[in-house]
């Protein structure tokens, strides 16, 4: 058997492995969105006139945006068809921090309940080795970090 090589691997450039459902689906080349903000709910008191009570509300965050991808799986296109045809499918997204595609898991996100919200295609000037993915966009109910990774 011929010794594997970077060429054989088309993800070979990309540091975020995309799971979904727990079937490795994609690499990207950039993650954003991975934020997590306390809301919090003015409350003035009556008399009290030097201060207004700043109360803890519920966690916000912003969506999951995986940007500049690739991948030789139509899990993502799929999904997305299904989404804007009316039908609202959850799936449960992991994203793993490698060392190259190949490398060990560094560290990584487990996003529950995402479903995507937004595609963009590439500009089909490439000729990369299967689908690029310019970005997708996804809402989650939560996101923690990958169990089995270090406390």
């Amino acid at each position: 058997m011929a010794p594997y090589t970077t060429e054989d691997d088309p993800y070979a450039q990309y540091n975020f492995e995309v799971e979904v459902d727990g079937e490795t689906v994609a690499g990207f080349a950039e993650v954003a969105g991975i934020t997590m903000e306390l809301e919090t709910v003015q409350y003035r008191e009556g008399g009290v006139n030097d201060h207004v009570h700043q109360l803890p509300g519920q966690f916000a965050h912003a969506n999951l945006i995986l940007q500049r991808g690739l991948t030789t799986n139509t899990t993502f296109w799929d999904w997305i068809q299904t989404v804007m045809s009316g039908t609202i499918s959850r799936k449960n997204i992991v994203v793993k921090v490698k060392d190259g595609f190949q490398g060990q898991s560094q560290w990584g996100w487990e996003f529950a309940n995402a479903y995507p919200t937004k595609w963009s295609g590439p500009d089909l000037a490439s000729n990369e080795r299967g689908m690029a993915i310019e970005s997708i966009e996804l809402a989650y109910e939560q996101f923690s970090k990958m169990s089995g990774m270090p406390e």
